[in-house]
Parts: C-alpha cells; sequence; structure tokens
C-alpha cells in the first residue's frame, strides 16, 4: 500500500439541516440553490463580517464587534463548515441581529454627530462652544455615539440656539453701524460737496453698502449663512466699517483739495510744555516735506 491521506468522513446535511441553513442565510438576503450551500455560507460569512465592521468603528462609534468566530468558521470548507454553522445558527442569528441594529443606528446618527461637530466649530468663541467640549470628549472617549438617551439633538440645540442669537446680534450692529457712516458722510460738507457720480464711486471703492441680512430661522439657514460668512468675519466686517467711511470722507477730501496730503502724526507722551514744543516742530518739519 503506497502514501495515503485519510480525512474525517463529514456526512451530508439533512433536509431540516439544509432548510435551516437557507433561512439563515436569507437573513442577509441570499438565496441559496440546493446543492450551492457550500457558496451560500461563504458569502454569508463574508456578509456577515461586513455587518460587523459596520457596527462599530472610529470613536465615538462602538468598537468594532469580535469576529475570531466567524472567521474560524471561514477557514472550515464543504459539509464540515456547513454543519459548524449549522450548529452556531442561532448564535449567527444573534450576531447578525445587532450588528445590523448597531450599523442602521449608526447611519442614522453619524450625520447629526457631524452636523454638530459643524455647528460647534463655527461657534469657537461662544460660551455654549466651551460647555460642549466636555461632552464632546466624553461621547468620543467613552465611544457613546448610540448610548440612550441621544445627547447630540440637545446639545445642537443649545448651539443653534446661541448662533441664531449671535448672528442676530451682530446683524443688527453691522446695519447700525453703516447707519452711523452715513449719517456722518451726510453731515460733512467735504461729502455733500461731491458730485452724484463722486460719491457713488467712492462709496463702490471703500465697499459702504451693508451687506444683506441673511435668513437664520431655521438649522440649515444658519449653516448656510455661517458657511458663507463666519463669525470672525463678521466681528472684522464690524470693525472695519468706522475704517471704511473715515477712508470715504478722506477720498471725497483729496478730491475737494487734490493737492492735500494726508500726514500721519508720530506717537509721543507729552509731560510738559517743552515737550509739546519739541513734538510741534517736529510734527512741522515733517508737514514741510509734503507741502
Amino acid at each position: 500500500m503506497g502514501v495515503a491521506s485519510f480525512y474525517v468522513d463529514v456526512p451530508p446535511l439533512d433536509v431540516k439541516q439544509r432548510l435551516d441553513l437557507k433561512a439563515l442565510f436569507q437573513k442577509t438576503g441570499i438565496t441559496t440553490q440546493n446543492g450551492k450551500e457550500s457558496e451560500a455560507a461563504a458569502e454569508f460569512l463574508r456578509r456577515l463580517l461586513a455587518f460587523a465592521e459596520s457596527a462599530g468603528g472610529t470613536a465615538p462609534r462602538p468598537e468594532t464587534p469580535d469576529t475570531e468566530e466567524v472567521r474560524a468558521l471561514q477557514m472550515l470548507s464543504g459539509n464540515a463548515q456547513l454543519l459548524k454553522i449549522h450548529g452556531q445558527k442561532d448564535d449567527l442569528t444573534a450576531k447578525l441581529a445587532s450588528w445590523k441594529k448597531n450599523a442602521d443606528a449608526i447611519t442614522k446618527r453619524w450625520s447629526a454627530w457631524e452636523r454638530f461637530l459643524g455647528f460647534h466649530s463655527f461657534a469657537a468663541g461662544l460660551p455654549e462652544a466651551e460647555a460642549c467640549v466636555k461632552s464632546i470628549a466624553a461621547i468620543t472617549d467613552g465611544r457613546t455615539l448610540l448610548a440612550e438617551p441621544d445627547s447630540v439633538p440637545v446639545l445642537t440645540k443649545q448651539l443653534t440656539t446661541s448662533l441664531r442669537v449671535e448672528l442676530g446680534k451682530l446683524q443688527d450692529d453691522l446695519a447700525a453701524a453703516f447707519k452711523a457712516g452715513d449719517a456722518k458722510l451726510a453731515s460733512s460738507q467735504v461729502w455733500s460737496g461731491r458730485t452724484d457720480e463722486q460719491r457713488a464711486a467712492i462709496a463702490s471703492a471703500c465697499q459702504l453698502t451693508p451687506p444683506p441680512k441673511a435668513a437664520i430661522g431655521t438649522d440649515d439657514e444658519i449653516l448656510e449663512s455661517l458657511r458663507a460668512s463666519s463669525l470672525t468675519d463678521r466681528h472684522n466686517l464690524l470693525d472695519a466699517v468706522p475704517q471704511r467711511f473715515a477712508r470715504a470722507l478722506e477720498d471725497a477730501g483729496k478730491l475737494a483739495t487734490p493737492e492735500a496730503v494726508r500726514v500721519a502724526l508720530p506717537g509721543a507722551i507729552i509731560k510738559t510744555a517743552a515737550e509739546l514744543d519739541q513734538w510741534l516742530a517736529g510734527v512741522r518739519k515733517q508737514a514741510r516735506r509734503w507741502a
């Protein structure tokens, strides 16, 4: 007798076992043809692992489930594999249900989580944003994206309420700043002495038209408004408005007296009359250079 290899004979599955496996495989959307249970088993295990991957992941998602037992089943083949899957069908059914539930929940909650983080980034500097830092760290470190009750909607509402108030205040402040600038121009003889064309050109060059008020009634409108112009951009614009109108008056003055030259006065700390005379002498000297 020559060299031979011996294997344990695994009997084929009976009708009931095959029906049980078909029902199990169907839970993942696999239709099993008679005689092709092994092919269906391979696809079933692949899909089961895919559900496991979707049931967890990077924080704040839960940890990815342990799939060692499923991968061990992949190492088998033929009737041995089918019988082992059949022996674990109840456990595999429970795993599948749990993993599908978590995967669906992650899909539903992930967009709300990213949206919350978006609002938080736009709210930088607001007290409510600072208060959310600990909550974000707790949810992330604890991997509690799927915790009940879901805290993300409450945290998001806190941020959107704060952002809506801040945006409304900034829009009102900007409108008031431009109105004050217009009033300053209207009271200036230098400005009123210019032609309509000249005033229009200066207003355009100095950007004296206030930005339109953005709609901030809904969360989507708040996001759209902030993406167009952040809170920092709006604060910077508010700070720049007086300078814009001052430049407009300066440009109008140049048109009235083309020979005039703007001179930046040097800074100084003056304590005595002698120091004042010295500073004035320096100013006169500097001004004569442009005369």
